[in-house]
């Protein structure tokens, strides 16, 4: 493919992924795969639409909600390895799921990478 420059008036359109650097460079993460590591990205990202909508529990916890279904879309992930990046996620303990009933996905709180031992 034969790609164009990006000239100085396009700079600024694009939108970005912010991946906290601990997860690149703490050893907790090492074994955290890199589909794993840019999910928790993608993540971070949803969390500004979470403000917009005022999703927080009553102890002032923001939430976001991210069906497996759009973070499949989102990361162009079949539904097997979206699902194992998850629980890569909530196993290593940055994030946690609380489900929902009537068919409502889950909410999802996410936990800062940088900040061990603290609930």
């Amino acid at each position: 493919m034969n790609f164009r420059f990006i000239d100085r008036y396009e700079a600024d359109r694009y939108s970005f992924i912010r991946i906290p650097k601990a997860l690149m460079t703490n050893n907790v993460f090492a074994g955290l795969s890199s589909p794993s590591k840019i999910m928790y990205g993608m993540m971070i990202d949803k969390m500004g639409t979470s403000l917009k909508n005022k999703w927080m529990d009553e102890n002032g916890h923001v939430y976001i909600v991210y069906p497996v279904a759009e973070l499949q879309e989102d990361m162009k992930l079949s539904r097997r390895k979206a699902i194992d990046c998850l629980s890569e996620l909530e196993q290593l303990g940055l994030i946690e799921k609380k489900k929902r009933g009537g068919g409502l996905p889950s909410i999802i709180y996410l936990k800062d990478p940088a900040i061990q031992g603290v609930g």
